[in-house]
């Protein structure tokens, strides 16, 4: 394995992963060829797709399951965004964090660029490329609070539209969509009150990409970004343990770079800042047609992490247990 130069002095020696086999959603789960984000809650899987459902393409759920022998079974699930053609049809669901009774689930804030079709002429396809899709309700941010049988009993929403279109550093890729180094949040996680939200673009130059740390109750007067170097890649998901979190790193857009699993310790890694490190644990292959979106932690020990892996762009997520060297 190659690692950047510029990335020697953050990361630590990585240790071998061992793979320990896919599991089986059961059930019927939404958008299934589009699950982004897994968590968990307490013995419960919590997932969620990027993609809306229902007949008007227009209801975002988050599904929880239970298992039952090696294998995950749907139990329930929550509506946690209706969209309409005027404030958007699409949370984007990119990522799942849990802390108590709460569920923390966050848009993309993202825009995009219409695809290019083969089949389509000339004419068409420049029309396409200039299109860019303004999606207000991927810009949300929820809390959900549980009761004791599960059931939604708050819902609160907040959006960092306003935080990013203001920030120096974040407001420039505000416009840009996200698979060309735009705004993209893809993660979020959860730790003592505090919410950590990972981008997966932008990368910027040397290699950074932020992580925006604030408390959900005041996103404006808390916030604070940290900057991880990711060797070009961008956050693709975090989960939180109790020595930090870990990260799943990827490509921005569609280059050809490794999705890689990594710990950090929760502090800035700019130089000049103090305490910020990274560690490599291991390059995560993704099936043939699938792309590493989703991890959740279901257990460690004084020796492991033991994780799951959701991959978007496979039939029920292709899910997978890791046992990762701590």
């Amino acid at each position: 394995m190659r690692i950047a130069s510029y990335l020697l002095p953050l990361l630590l020696f990585a240790s071998p992963a061992m793979a320990s086999g896919t599991f089986n959603l059961h059930g019927t789960i939404h958008a299934e060829r589009d699950i982004s984000a897994a968590a968990f809650l307490g013995e419960l899987l919590v997932i969620g797709a990027d993609e809306a459902v229902g007949h008007d393409n227009n209801e975002n759920y988050i599904q929880l399951l239970k298992r039952e022998g090696n294998d995950y079974h749907l139990s329930s699930e929550i509506l946690v965004y209706k969209g309409n053609k005027e404030r958007g049809r699409e949370l984007d669901i990119e990522g799942i964090a849990t802390e108590g009774n709460h569920i923390f689930v966050v848009g993309s804030h993202a825009l995009a660029r219409k695809r290019i079709k083969p089949q389509a002429d000339h004419k068409k396809n420049l029309k396409r490329l200039a299109t860019i899709k303004m999606e207000p309700g991927r810009k949300q941010l929820f809390r959900l609070t549980l009761d004791s049988t599960n059931s939604v009993i708050k819902r609160e929403r907040t959006s960092l539209a306003e935080i990013i279109s203001n920030d120096p550093i974040l407001s420039p890729f505000a416009a840009i969509p996200s698979k060309e180094n735009g705004i993209d949040i893809e993660a979020v996680a959860a730790k003592n009150g505090q919410l950590y939200l990972g981008f997966r673009g932008p990368v910027l130059r040397g290699g950074y990409v932020p992580v925006m740390q604030l408390q959900f109750d005041k996103p404006k007067e808390s916030y604070r970004l940290h900057y991880l170097n990711l060797g070009g890649r961008g956050i693709r998901d975090m989960a939180t343990v109790s020595d930090g979190f870990l990260i799943l790193s990827g490509p921005v857009g569609d280059e050809a770079l490794s999705y890689q699993l990594l710990h950090w310790n929760g502090h800035d890694t700019l130089p000049g800042s103090s305490n910020g490190q990274l560690k490599l644990l291991d390059e995560i292959n993704s099936p043939a047609g699938g792309k590493a979106e989703g991890i959740a932690v279901s257990g460690t020990t004084d020796l492991f992490y033991n994780i799951i892996v959701v991959f978007d762009g496979i039939k029920g997520g292709t899910p997978r247990h890791y046992t990762i060297n701590r």
